[in-house]
């Protein structure tokens, strides 16, 4: 039974507590008002610890998040700890945050040296509290505040304990930051959401943006660093020539600073090798107890690795790699999946676009090498024939040397037109230039007075020398400048390797237009082809292959004809083109 003076002195005390029990609640109050408006999960939770130590007169502090995979708690914000204290992972029945996780419940202690696994040697002599952050019945938190012993007294140190109170207050508290901290996570997933979305539409655009395939991977992995905040971005590629390694090239974040060059690793180690592979995700939370892990150089504080093999088909291009400090989801996967689907095309087309660039470029040349030696060559071999007879026609007869000198220079001014001709093809034209055509002489002939008086000109000039040649017009038909162009190349060869080699005196060049189709046919009296159906004659007569047969032949290919070359009957060489008759013809 209580006395009177027992009861009123309880009384007294309530009165006493009061007032704090009210700054208490006010502060709680003010607590959560002040997170409630933050989303970012980083900045929300330092918050939240700040207030939660001022709230209970802690003199430090930490909040860490559990990781249920792997039954640990991982420090995520501090107030007042050692530098060092900040990303530890802390397993379950280690230290404070350890002793909660594995009970479930709040833990307190006069002295934090006391508690296993305790490694802060600097707070040893602390007393601490530790209380859960429980949501919907699963702990996703863990609040650990500690309070320095107060000064010597008398010799002693007297300890600040922590209070049945404090623990009260601190669930309390602990209950409003769950809801904040889960809100701040769906916050985080949702805006993760929207920037896979975007992402997805970035590497869309690269995919349409006709890029060198190397800007192409190095564009898509900044986008994914820079939209999704991944710390370690790669996209190796299976190398073309070598399907056992993957060369790296592209990178975003870290890696883009510490791997330069080229980095070649083989598909038989590793978990981008792994990937490859196994043509799936691999997706890795804990990098140190996975055996296959291969560390990249240069690379630190890593946790978590992703791996997406960029798959066309059945086939793998490469892979897309990230790696974090933080775990990764499903989510993060299936994002990944998505751009990986995306970079399979664009590399794709990326070397489909380089193989036809190269393509064309090899088409060009071959192109300016038919055209070289179809004309300036042929014009060149005409000059040194007519040079070497220059000093024996000055020594029989001075008129006839001059004539020679004069066929020359006109052989010299027709190479060097050409040669003028090709060289525009190959530099790039001025605005002013743009609407100007530059072609060969011979060319502009045949787009005024056609093919045949083309020819007519071209016999008639000194690039003809030694030899008599007749035009017959046996009812051609005007055809596009462009296949009266390659006839007068056909015939223009065919002259020549007459001159060159047939040691004839005599070519007759006739053209026609009958049963559809348009013929070009060069005959000479020499010494003829060895076989039928084989190259140019040499000066003996044998078969001789070169440049001359196969650029008349893919000329006529061109426009969906064909060359004959064959032995004729009565001596000499055929040389017949064949083309699909134009009816509707234009010059």
């Amino acid at each position: 039974m209580l006395t009177v003076a027992g009861s009123a002195n309880c009384g007294s005390k309530r009165m006493a507590r009061l007032p704090r029990l009210l700054r208490e609640q006010e502060s709680l109050e003010a607590v959560i008002e002040s997170i409630g408006g933050e989303t970012e999960l980083r900045p929300l939770l330092t918050r939240i610890l700040t207030s939660a130590c001022e709230l209970i007169g802690a003199d430090d502090g930490a909040i860490g998040l559990v990781d249920d995979e792997r039954r640990t708690v991982r420090t995520e914000a501090t107030y007042c700890m050692p530098i060092n204290e900040l990303g530890t992972e802390r397993p379950s029945g280690s230290g404070l945050a350890g002793r909660v996780l594995q009970s479930g419940a709040p833990v307190r202690a006069r002295r934090y040296g006391d508690l296993p696994g305790a490694d802060q040697t600097a707070l040893a002599e602390n007393a601490v509290i530790g209380v859960p952050i429980m949501w919907r019945g699963r702990m996703i938190g863990v609040f650990g505040l500690g309070r320095a012993p107060r000064a010597e007294v008398a010799g002693r140190r007297r300890r600040r304990g922590f209070t049945v109170r404090d623990v009260e207050a601190l669930s309390e508290l602990a209950r409003h930051a769950a809801i904040a901290i889960e809100n701040a996570h769906r916050y985080a997933r949702e805006r993760h959401r929207a920037e896979r979305l975007a992402l997805i539409g970035r590497v869309g655009q690269l995919v349409t943006a006709n890029l060198r395939l190397e800007d192409l991977l190095r564009r898509a992995a900044t986008a994914i660093h820079e939209l999704l905040g991944y710390e370690n971005v790669a996209i190796p590629l299976v190398a073309p020539d070598d399907p056992g390694t993957l060369v790296l090239t592209a990178c975003g974040g870290t890696y883009k600073d510490v791997i330069a060059g080229e980095y070649r690793l083989p598909v038989a180690a590793g978990l981008m090798g792994a990937a490859v592979r196994e043509r799936a995700a691999v997706l890795v939370n804990d990098v140190s107890s996975d055996p296959r892990y291969v560390a990249a150089p240069g690379s630190q504080g890593v946790r978590s690795e992703l791996a997406v093999p960029i798959l066309l088909g059945t086939r793998v291009l490469g892979v897309v790699n990230v790696e974090s400090a933080h775990p990764f989801t499903d989510e993060d996967s299936d994002g990944l999946r998505i751009v990986a689907g995306q970079l399979a095309v664009a590399i794709e087309n990326a070397r489909l676009y380089e193989a036809s660039q190269r393509a064309a470029v090899l088409e060009e040349r071959h192109r300016l090498a038919r055209e070289l030696h179809d004309s300036v060559a042929q014009q060149l071999f005409s000059a040194t024939l007519v040079a070497q007879a220059v000093g024996p026609a000055f020594a029989r007869d001075r008129a006839e040397g001059e004539r020679r000198a004069d066929m020359l220079l006109g052989l010299r001014r027709s190479a060097l037109g050409e040669m003028r001709a090709l060289l525009s093809e190959l530099r790039p034209l001025r605005p002013d230039e743009l609407n100007v055509a530059v072609e060969p002489a011979a060319f502009a002939r045949i787009g005024r007075d056609g093919l045949v008086e083309a020819l007519r000109a071209h016999v008639a000039s000194q690039a003809i020398t030694g030899l008599a040649v007749s035009i017959v017009d046996a009812g051609y038909a005007r055809q596009s400048v462009a296949r009266e162009a390659a006839l007068f190349r056909i015939a223009q060869e065919a002259l020549n390797n007459v001159v060159k080699h047939a040691r004839a005196t005599r070519a007759d060049v006739t053209l026609d237009a009958c049963d559809g189709v348009v013929r070009l046919c060069v005959r000479d009296d020499g010494v003829g082809i060895a076989t039928a159906g084989g190259a140019a004659p040499t000066a003996n007569g044998s078969r001789a292959g070169g440049i001359g047969l196969a650029s008349m032949r893919e000329r006529a290919a061109e426009h969906g004809g064909a060359v004959r070359v064959e032995r004729a009957s009565e001596g000499g060489t055929v040389v017949e083109a064949t083309l699909p008759l134009e009816l509707s013809g234009t010059p």
